[in-house]
């Protein structure tokens, strides 16, 4: 009885002081990688701001999901697509660095209400209007309001988070994203067929697409309501007088937007276009495919919340840059081989190398410069994804138009590995694992 009780206590002893072996004891031991996540440690602000989240993403992803089939059942085609698309990133880009610089002084509240009014506006807009002009409008108030969000949520968290919590405060945002797209890709998926049902009218027309839409502008407008309890103020550390603010870090800076700058060109030429890929290049119905975002949010899930610990464990650049890479290939072959197993597939891969890379790369960044910047760099970083965004959506539009899906997935996955590659050549492997 005794080698029995002395046995086990010997044998992971000897594990633990293996270095090898006590790296994979690290990875198994998942709890630590998911410390931090208790919502009650964050104060009231951080709360209700998680709480404005679940509404306005679940009307951006029902939009996200139907409205390129809604354009296709109006008579339009990928090229013009690619302009709605375009406008909406061009416009977040457009307000993105003034947004930086007035929140840094102002306060975050006033355009995370001001997205609310922007995204409620362009979604009854894009419910009820038809007109190629008007629809380019309407996507461009959107773009501003998406604008707002994209610039504030990064700087709006690190003020209201402790320091060691930030990066699991930038996790929860991306997870809280993560669920509520998973649920409306889900149930979402069907509405067009529950429409049809109810209102006698073949889901090959617009109607059943534009009552599902609908429903997306009550969840836009709704997001107001969490907001009018926020506390507006700007927290005004010592260090942000005149006398203390350090130097305007101009590398990182630019570091960043570049970094933003690839990731929205790879996003502009692939993301926007993986659902009309699937019903018209594979015959996908529209339901298979919310299901195939659904399970690609069921995966991104875990992985989002585990990517503050896996970043502290293997610093961020050896996170982002390998994931990256993989990522590059996975959408280069999707183009590629028109299979349906295989593109869903493909399409996992890249849903998981997003879910882990992209909150690493907001905490690395924030944590990379000091408080009086984090606005300003966040709006550089929205500025430089949402302009190239747009970019690639115009461009992808024409590439599929003449040449296919292959060619705009092929440029995205270049894209991808480029802001890999600027990471890795600015900061290399031990620096950034130092800084973090």
């Amino acid at each position: 009885m005794l080698f029995w009780k002395v046995l086990p206590s010997s044998l992971l002893r000897f594990v633990s002081q293996s270095a090898f072996m006590g790296q994979i004891l690290d990875l198994l031991m998942l709890k630590k990688w998911f410390a931090g996540f208790d919502l009650r440690e964050y104060n009231p602000n951080v709360q209700r701001f998680y709480l404005f989240g679940i509404p306005i993403f679940s009307g951006m992803a029902l939009f996200m999901l139907l409205y390129n089939l809604y354009l296709l059942r109006l008579g339009y085609q990928e090229d013009f697509i690619g302009q709605m698309i375009g406008v909406f990133s061009l416009a977040s880009g457009v307000v993105a660095i003034p947004t930086g610089f007035l929140s840094d002084r102002f306060g975050r509240k006033p355009f995370l209400i001001g997205a609310s009014l922007c995204m409620t506006v362009s979604h009854l807009g894009l419910c009820f209007v038809t007109d190629s002009t008007l629809l380019l409008v309407f996507s461009f108030i959107g773009g501003a309001g998406g604008g707002f969000i994209f610039v504030s949520f990064i700087p709006f968290l690190a003020e209201n988070a402790s320091p060691e919590r930030r990066g699991q405060a930038i996790a929860i945002w991306m997870a809280i994203g993560v669920i509520t797209r998973m649920v409306v890709n889900l149930v979402g998926g069907a509405l067009p067929d529950l429409m049809s049902y109810f209102i006698g009218v073949s889901t090959d027309s617009p109607e059943p697409f534009q009552y599902a839409l609908l429903l997306g502008s009550v969840g836009s407008l709704i997001s107001i309501v969490p907001l009018l309890g926020m506390q507006s103020h700007v927290p005004q550390p010592k260090a942000d007088s005149d006398s203390d603010k350090p130097p305007i870090p101009y590398k990182n800076l630019l570091i960043f937007a570049t970094t933003s700058a690839f990731r929205g060109l790879a996003m502009g030429l692939s993301f926007s276009f993986f659902n009309v890929f699937f019903q018209e290049e594979l015959h996908v119905p529209t339901a298979v495919i919310g299901t195939v975002f659904f399970v690609g949010m069921v995966l991104g899930l875990p992985l989002t919340m585990s990517a503050p610990g896996m970043s502290r464990r293997f610093g961020p650049i050896m996170t982002i840059v390998p994931l990256r890479a993989v990522g590059a290939v996975a959408l280069t072959l999707m183009g590629l081989w028109l299979d349906f197993p295989i593109a869903v597939a493909l399409f996992l891969i890249s849903t998981a190398v997003e879910s882990l890379t992209s909150p690493t790369e907001m905490t690395f960044a924030t944590n990379s410069l000091s408080r009086p910047y984090w606005g300003r760099m966040q709006s550089l970083r929205v500025t430089g994804f949402q302009c190239l965004s747009a970019i690639g959506s115009i461009w992808a539009g024409f590439l599929i138009v003449e040449h296919g899906y292959w060619a705009a997935f092929a440029f995205a996955g270049l894209a991808r590995l480029g802001s890999a590659l600027v990471l890795l050549i600015a900061f290399g492997y031990r620096r950034a694992a130092q800084e973090m």
